[in-house]
């Protein structure tokens, strides 16, 4: 049985991708920082699904901290073969002169240095033909206004993955997703001024399942595939 870590997977995307593989047979290591009630929500219904699951809680921008997580994960599961790294803050919007460098470090450290962290740690570990799905966003091909620390870090992800696949390769694989706008059940609505449903060229809000083929797909298909990324986006990096 093979296992799946994602990192931020308490809540919204993390936990529907941590819902998604579990259905698929997966085993599943699941980690939070702050929203303990909705992992362990999470942790349940993902524990009725028959498969082996555990949960870990630790802070991203504490280097610490994420060391002894992954420990604590790899005692737990002894065949993780997948890591994603999908925790990430999307901080309001700010002007250059508004964003403080504490904004700055913040945003950077989640979004980008743990993922530096993360991959090195479980790299030291993990098996031959293992896999790296980084989490992106359409920020990283794109710039948005007001969205300074918040571009910077997923084109950061995006670079990091391309260095990362030559680094690791042959042993490991790493990919990246860059969804666009997604609707997640249960979650606040996708705002208007964010992304507008008419300059989505197919026609619609992305859903879970868009997600989840291409992380499925990353995390089994030929090694041949890395240093790759994938817009979820329904052809809106296409509109200008």
């Amino acid at each position: 049985m093979k296992t799946v870590f994602i990192t931020g997977s308490g809540r919204r995307l993390g936990r529907a991708l941590a819902i998604k593989f579990a259905e698929k047979g997966w085993d599943i290591a699941l980690h939070y920082n702050t929203s303990k009630e909705s992992a362990e929500s999470t942790y349940n219904l993902i524990k009725k699904l028959g498969v082996n699951v555990s949960l870990v809680q630790f802070d991203l921008l504490d280097a610490n901290q994420i060391k002894r997580g992954f420990e604590e994960t790899f005692a737990s599961h002894k065949n993780i073969s997948v890591l994603i790294n999908n925790s990430a803050i999307y901080p309001k919007r700010a002007r250059l002169y508004d964003t403080s460098v504490e904004d700055w470090d913040r945003v950077i450290d989640t979004n980008l240095r743990s993922i530096f962290i993360s991959s090195k740690l479980f790299a030291e570990r993990a098996k031959e033909n293992s896999r790296i799905i980084n989490i992106g966003c359409l920020s990283s091909i794109e710039v948005w206004r007001n969205r300074i620390p918040y571009n910077i870090s997923k084109s950061g992800v995006l670079k990091l993955t391309e260095v990362l696949a030559r680094e690791l390769a042959p042993k490991i694989t790493v990919n990246a997703i860059n969804p666009g706008a997604i609707y997640i059940e249960g979650e606040p609505a996708i705002s208007e001024s964010e992304v507008q449903l008419e300059k989505i060229p197919m026609g619609r809000y992305g859903k879970i399942e868009d997600i989840f083929e291409v992380a499925h797909f990353f995390a089994t298909c030929t090694s041949y595939i890395t240093g790759q990324y994938i817009n979820v986006d329904g052809g809106n990096h296409l509109v200008k």
